[in-house]
């Protein structure tokens, strides 16, 4: 009795093969980019919120030193106002002596305000960059999430009129074809088979002894790459050179 060749459906499955990895990329991409996208807004927000409480304190610590400073600006009026009930002139030189003391604290704490404030608007531009980076982001999202669904329906549309084909071919493997067949797929999916090229499993580039590829040639055994462990067949357009 002649051996069934199954080389040609081999080939055949080789390419739905390929078919259905580039249509589950297709549906798994744009899911990882979604994801990918959302992690990155959820790790922003959590940037802004950082931020924002950095600008709060900031903006506690300069509200302290401006009511500070308007109290130092009182007690400096009040010292001034004792200078004309001084009793001799001691006591006015002392008072005088205070008001200076005062009078360069206020000017050093003066200083920290406007430099603080200088800080607290470059902490305000900071923060308004990441928001501006969330809004932007958000918008990305929103796009991807329309282009992404509308791919994705239309991918797994294709796979399903693609799965009966199949599976109608894969049942036309018989024998030891279809049990290694079927032990590969199971682990190793969509790139389970490799097409012998010039003496060399396709997958892998590991040389293969000539018996071998007879042998793959007129559908006498299944074999698999000992290498890789994909299913071996020999394509229609296959050269030995």
């Amino acid at each position: 009795m002649e051996t069934a060749n199954y080389n040609p459906i081999l080939e055949i499955l080789h390419k739905m093969h390929r078919q259905f990895a580039v249509l589950i990329d297709e549906v798994n991409g744009g899911i990882l980019r979604i994801r990918g996208l959302e992690d990155r807004i959820a790790q922003l927000n959590r940037n802004l919120e950082a931020a924002l409480k950095v600008v709060l304190n900031q903006r506690i610590a300069m509200d302290q030193k401006q009511a500070q400073l308007e109290e130092n600006e009182k007690n400096i009026e009040r010292r001034r106002s004792q200078l004309d009930e001084a009793k001799n002139d001691r006591e006015f030189t002392s008072i005088q002596n205070q008001i200076a003391a005062s009078e360069a604290a206020n000017a050093v704490l003066s200083d920290e305000v406007l430099e603080g404030l200088d800080y607290l608007d470059s902490l305000k531009q900071k923060a308004e960059q990441v928001r501006e980076e969330i809004r932007n982001s958000e918008a990305v999202l929103a796009d991807i999430r329309a282009k992404s669904q509308e791919m994705r329906e239309k991918a797994e549309a294709k796979i399903r009129e693609m799965k009966v084909e199949f599976r109608e071919t894969e049942r036309r493997l018989n024998g030891e074809h279809s049990m290694l067949y079927r032990r590969v797929f199971e682990n190793k999916k969509f790139d389970s088979l490799a097409p012998v090229h010039h003496q060399h499993c396709a997958g892998c580039n590991t040389v293969l002894p000539v018996d071998m590829i007879a042998s793959i040639a007129e559908s006498v055994h299944a074999f698999e790459c000992r290498q890789c462990g994909r299913m071996l067949y020999l394509p229609n357009n296959h050269r030995m050179g």
